[in-house]
Parts: C-alpha cells; structure tokens; sequence
C-alpha cells in the first residue's frame, strides 16, 4: 500500500513538472517569436500560472477521491457529526 501511494505521488507530480516545463517553454516562444507588448507577456504569464494552479488544485482532488489522503469533511461526514 505505501509503494502505491509513493508512485501516484511521484506520477502527478512528473505531470505536474511537465505542464510547467511545457508552459515555459510555450511562454518563451510566444514572446520571442511574436515580439509581444510587456503587458500582453505578463497576461500569458498569468495565463499559464493559471493552468498549473488549475492542475495542482485538480491533482489534490483526484489524489482524496482515490483515498492517497483524507480530507478533513470527509472524517465529518462519516462520522456523522457533520452540522
């Protein structure tokens, strides 16, 4: 059960190490091939710090929905003390 936990963890965050490897690079092409106003650079950047909140916050549901950890409401709801 631990080498299972342990390999999900280092699986999510290899994808997310990806997605941030990936979006640099995306970002530094963007902004030197298209020679873009600073404001617009500083939106894409937002953008792209977006996407990696967007999975990291992703990446933490899917981790307590497959039982790697407990969320603090769930022990409520099952306990039934939930009020």
């Amino acid at each position: 059960m631990d080498s299972q936990i342990k390999n999900k963890i280092i699986t999510e965050f290899s994808w997310l190490l990806g997605i941030i490897i990936i979006s640099a690079a995306l970002e530094y092409a963007i902004i030197v091939v298209f020679d873009l106003h600073p404001i617009l650079s500083v939106k894409i950047q937002g953008f792209i710090g977006l996407v990696v909140i967007a999975y990291i916050i992703r990446m933490i549901a899917r981790m307590g929905k497959q039982g790697i950890f407990d969320f603090e409401d769930d022990k409520q709801e099952e306990s039934g003390k939930r009020g």
